[in-house]
């Protein structure tokens, strides 16, 4: 069993520093996979989101969750975390992740999050709703989840459909055919139209590295075993 995906980091190191860069210089990074404006909008609603509802405090930041758990996210949540990484991170604490931290394994063979650390969160302001949801609110959190009679009781909670409807807003959007569609990431593999919705931050920068190969390969391990999304009817997991 490996401890870590066997990629080329000292490469991703060198190519994430561009990035960096067309960050700095307020370029577009989006994929084509939908128009810039509509990414724009989506990161603009999610940050009023996360600003209009602060964390209740009741979150000891422990770091179960984020152990329990392995780190996956929505494109969206991607790019609203990459400036954080490349406007508030020393280039130093980059440079760590890279060469330390990106790619571990667990013994099970998932990923770990990358961002977890014995001091906590490394992208608390800007971490996942899924994180959000699991961890730091009074309603959502999984502790206080066991308190409820059954899991219908708990999705019926109003402010968890309140958390629900934020979330769907952030992922969702309604295409010309007034059709409700998720942001994702077009990918070419060979099989067709395929699009990627959920997945390791690993995947991720792969892919905005320009690297689908690699990404490809990282799917196909054996012994990974990151959480993705269906993938027009496709499972890689």
């Amino acid at each position: 069993m490996m401890d870590r995906l066997p990629l080329d980091y000292e490469y991703l190191y060198v190519k994430w520093r561009e990035v960096v860069e067309a960050i700095k210089m307020g370029k577009s990074i989006f994929p084509p996979s939908w128009p810039s404006d509509l990414w724009e909008s989506k990161l603009q609603l999610l940050h009023n989101i996360v600003k209009a509802n602060p964390d209740t405090g009741r979150c000891d930041r422990c770091g179960q969750c984020c152990q329990e758990f392995p780190f996956a996210c929505r494109p969206v949540e991607f790019f609203y975390l990459l400036p954080y990484m490349a406007l508030k991170w020393p280039q130093e604490q980059q440079k760590s992740f890279f060469y330390g931290k990106l790619g571990l394994l667990r013994e099970d063979g998932r990923n770990h999050c990358p961002f977890w650390e014995t001091a906590g969160c490394t992208i608390y302001p800007v971490r996942p709703l899924f994180c959000r949801r699991a961890i730091c609110g009074d309603h959502i959190c999984n502790k206080l989840n066991r308190e409820f009679d059954s899991l219908a009781d708990w999705c019926n909670y109003e402010p968890v459909l309140k958390q629900l409807t934020f979330t769907n807003m952030v992922y969702y959007f309604y295409n010309e055919q007034n059709q409700s569609e998720e942001l994702s990431w077009q990918l070419d593999f060979g099989q067709g139209d395929v699009r990627l919705t959920v997945a390791p931050m690993e995947v991720w920068l792969l892919l905005l590295l320009n690297k689908p190969e690699m990404g490809q390969r990282v799917l196909d391990l054996a012994g990974f075993k990151p959480l993705l999304g269906s993938v027009d009817g496709l499972r890689l997991a």
